[in-house]
């Protein structure tokens, strides 16, 4: 028997702390790697519920843009195309032609008043 070495029981105390304290470390690094995670999770959440949010505001400003823009061609059409555009289409449908789209062509070829205004100038 040897005196100056450590027992047995003392060999395992040392085995079962030193599992102990791993068994801590593990738990702990877990507990961290869990915390950000959820801590990332949470971040890329409220980063997508920034940018929708963005987006959101981008397409409100563009549908504004886009409606300011067409009011000018509304104006123009409701003026200039509409008023002959729905003469011709009520003479399609008074006369009904072989050729409704062609008909159409021919009236409004025939109703264009820019085409007046160049040959009395």
């Amino acid at each position: 028997p040897h005196n100056y070495g450590p027992s047995e029981k003392e060999i395992q105390a040392r085995e079962k702390k030193k599992q102990d304290e791993e068994a801590l470390k593990k738990d702990k690094a877990q507990k961290e790697k869990d915390e950000k995670e959820r801590h990332e999770k949470q971040e890329r959440g409220q980063r997508m519920a920034e940018e929708s949010a963005r987006l959101r505001e981008v397409d409100v400003q563009e549908r504004e843009i886009l409606e300011v823009r067409s009011l000018p061609l509304r104006k123009y059409l409701m003026d200039n195309v509409i008023p002959t555009l729905t003469k011709g289409l009520i003479q399609v449908c008074k006369i009904r032609p072989e050729d409704p789209v062609d008909f159409l062509a021919e009236f409004l070829f025939q109703q264009n008043p820019v085409e007046e205004d160049m040959d009395e100038s």
